[in-house]
């Protein structure tokens, strides 16, 4: 393969990245959000862009040392106009990693306050659960006083 045809290659893993490192960002924004409806329809994009770049990184290791740390040294002696674009591809690669890990901590932190809610929701409604008797009439716990006796 020709340092044009590398270059080309490695620009069309670029593309797919930073669409990808997209897709995390536009994640984390509906995760800051009190809507998170649009996650699913984006959990199925992410899904699809994700198996996209992993089809390009196994093809670039038909054409490039599989070790990322002798691809630099390779891109230097046989396709130095290709290094650059390289180099966006790692830093990219440690933002998605990052934006990944982020919005995997927004959505324990989502978890949680659902979790909680719920629970707080559960326990108010073990408290009314004797509010009615079976005929249907108020059955308050307390002191068997009606209101407004002394």
């Amino acid at each position: 393969m020709n340092a044009t045809e590398t270059q080309t290659r490695l620009k069309e893993e670029h593309a797919a990245l930073q669409a990808f490192v997209g897709l995390l960002e536009r994640e984390q924004q509906i995760l800051l959000a009190p809507d998170t409806e649009p996650l699913l329809e984006l959990s199925h994009e992410k899904t699809r862009a994700a198996e996209a770049l992993l089809a390009l990184v196994k093809k670039r290791a038909q054409y490039l040392p599989a070790e990322s740390e002798k691809i630099e040294a390779w891109l230097r002696s046989n396709a130095a106009t290709s290094l650059g674009v390289w180099q966006d591809i790692q830093r990219m690669g440690e933002q998605a990693q990052q934006l990944n890990k982020t919005n995997g901590e927004l959505i324990q932190v989502r978890m949680r306050y659902n979790q909680q809610a719920l629970q707080a929701l559960l326990g108010a409604a073990e408290q009314t659960a004797g509010l009615y008797d079976t005929k249907g009439k108020t059955n308050m716990p307390g002191s068997g006083r009606t209101l407004g006796s002394g």
